[in-house]
C-alpha cells in the first residue's frame, strides 16, 4: 500500500520538477527532502523511509533534541507567565496586603525554596501533633481553672473519658 502512494508521490515531484524546469538531480533532491521531512515528522508512520541507517538515526535525533527544546521552551514560558501574574499582584492593593506572599508561591532560589519547605514540613507535623492531642483530650492549658487546681495540688473531680470516634470540644 505505500508503493502507489510512492509512486504517486514521485510522479507528483517529476511533474512539479518538469513543470519549473529543474533537472533529475534537482527532483530527486525534493524527493529526498520530502521523504525526509516526513520520517523526521513521524518515524513510526508505514511510508518511504530514507534508505541509510545513518541518515535515519540522525533524523531521530533531530526530531528527539527539537521535542526536548519544545517542552523546555514552554516550561520556560509558563515560568514567565506565574512570574508576570505575581508581580501585577504584587503592585495592587492585595500586593500591599499579603506583600510577602510571593516569597512562598515562587521562592527565588534553591535556599529560599528549601526553607520554604521546612517551615510547611514543621507546620504540617505541629498540625498533625496537635489534632491527636486534641482527639485524644490531652490538651494542656484548655482549661485554666484545671490547671490552676493541679498546680495547687488540689484533686480536680475526674473527667469522664471521651468515647473512641467522639469529638472532643476543646475549647
Amino acid at each position: 500500500m505505500a508503493a502507489p502512494a510512492h509512486d504517486a508521490a514521485t510522479t507528483a515531484v517529476e511533474e512539479v520538477s518538469a513543470s519549473k524546469g529543474l533537472s533529475t538531480r534537482d527532483s530527486m533532491a525534493l524527493k529526498s527532502l520530502r521523504t525526509n521531512l516526513g520520517y523526521v515528522i513521524d518515524p513510526n508512520k508505514d511510508g518511504p523511509k530514507p534508505a541509510r541507517f545513518r541518515t535515519r538515526t540522525l533524523l531521530k535525533t533531530l526530531r528527539y533534541v527539537a521535542i526536548f527544546i519544545f517542552w523546555r521552551l514552554l516550561r520556560s514560558i509558563r515560568y514567565a507567565i506565574v512570574g508576570s501574574i505575581i508581580a501585577a499582584l504584587a503592585g495592587t492593593a492585595i500586593g500591599t496586603v499579603a506583600s510577602g506572599v510571593g516569597f512562598f508561591i515562587a521562592p527565588p532560589g534553591i535556599l529560599a525554596g528549601a526553607g520554604v519547605g521546612l517551615l510547611w514540613g514543621l507546620g504540617k507535623y505541629s498540625w498533625r501533633i496537635l489534632a491527636k492531642r486534641a482527639r485524644e483530650g490531652k490538651v494542656e492549658g484548655a482549661d485554666p481553672r484545671e490547671d490552676e487546681r493541679v498546680d495547687a495540688g488540689e484533686e480536680s473531680p475526674p473527667s469522664p473519658e471521651p468515647k473512641l470516634g467522639s469529638k472532643v470540644e476543646v475549647w
